[in-house]
């Protein structure tokens, strides 16, 4: 019984103190009943210690999804999601499989809030790529091609409106395909970051032609390119997906690759983000005659043949290949990715 109370007086310390990581709240908090865990929870929410919240979560998803419905929690998640952190969406991804019916909607609201920030900032920070036409001159052009226009000059002696060559700029338009990978998500981090990178790409792309698929076990197409679909209900749907165990790469091409095909344009492209170690389906190579372009983001992992394959694969569709360090660095990889797409 001491024991007990110390262990619990130990975690109540560490928790105000603040300076431990989720995995080490989780051990000391591992084998504590449903009432202890709540307690915790009541008090990490009160000093605002998130590495606290989630350690706990590992060892009792339900005392801390109560917890967090309180009044005191949900202003907790506000106040980060006004922020523009990934709390929010982590912890939905985490609980949501043990929050109430009243709950569920408000977490996930709080959830889109967050994603859509952040995105939004990030899409900011890049700008199109824009394709350079070459015109006859206008009063109201503002930029010229000096050295077509000095060949004109220097071939006639004589210079006219019709010898002036002007330069206008167009946004290039786009179609892409984003295939991310969910496999292995068990608390929800993988979800986070595809919710984050298909508004990036929504944001981007929202006057092109665009399809999103996700792949675990089964790959499933969130948006299909011929659809329009508002950039809330689409961060709605990656919320509401669902996480499996396998990593089936080859059937997530074949997916997104029939989605590619629905597209016109001469700046087709897919985006893969996998870590690109697979384990059903087989050699994803077989799929790459569909793609006229597949650009890789890497996903970091132990399994260096995985890097090799995804190198390999963007390599041989004339695809950028782009290794991050964590998960959290996609959004902008796929950012600076779009942006010279």
């Amino acid at each position: 019984m001491r024991g007990k109370m110390d262990k619990d007086k130990i975690l109540e310390a560490e928790i105000v103190t603040g300076r431990r990581t989720s995995s080490q709240y989780h051990k000391l908090s591992k084998g504590m009943d449903f009432l202890q865990v709540k307690k915790h929870a009541e008090t990490a929410v009160q000093v605002d210690n998130i590495p606290a919240i989630q350690g706990l979560a590992m060892s009792n998803q339900m005392a801390v999804a109560e917890q967090l419905s309180s009044t005191e929690g949900y202003q907790m998640l506000s106040r980060r999601a006004s922020s523009g952190d990934n709390t929010a969406p982590n912890l939905f991804f985490m609980l949501r499989g043990n929050l109430s019916e009243r709950a569920r909607p408000i977490f996930r609201r709080l959830a889109r809030k967050s994603i859509m920030k952040v995105s939004k900032g990030i899409t900011g920070q890049g700008l199109r790529g824009d394709i350079i036409v070459r015109t006859e001159y206008t009063p109201d052009a503002d930029e010229f091609d000096d050295e077509l226009t000095l060949e004109n000059y220097m071939e006639k002696r004589i210079l006219t409106y019709e010898d002036i060559i002007a330069i206008e700029r167009r946004q290039k338009t786009k179609s892409g395909v984003l295939i991310f990978d969910t496999s292995g998500s068990l608390f929800g981090g993988r979800f986070t970051t595809a919710a984050l990178a298909v508004a990036v790409m929504a944001y981007h792309l929202e006057h092109d032609t665009f399809s999103v698929v996700l792949f675990n076990t089964k790959a499933f197409v969130i948006k299909r390119a011929t659809e329009k679909v508002d950039i809330n209900e689409l961060v709605n749907r990656i919320l509401d997906s669902e996480s499996a165990g396998y990593t089936n790469i080859s059937e997530a091409l074949e997916v997104g690759g029939i989605e590619l095909s629905k597209m016109r344009g001469n700046h087709r492209f897919a985006i893969l983000v996998s870590d690109g170690v697979f384990n059903k389906g087989g050699d994803p190579r077989r799929q790459l005659y569909r793609f006229p372009k597949l650009h890789i983001l890497g996903l970091p992992s132990k399994h260096d043949w995985g890097r090799r394959l995804a190198s390999d694969m963007a390599r041989k569709t004339g695809g950028r290949f782009v290794m991050v360090s964590s998960h959290e660095d996609v959004p902008k990889a796929l950012m600076n990715l779009l942006r010279h797409t």
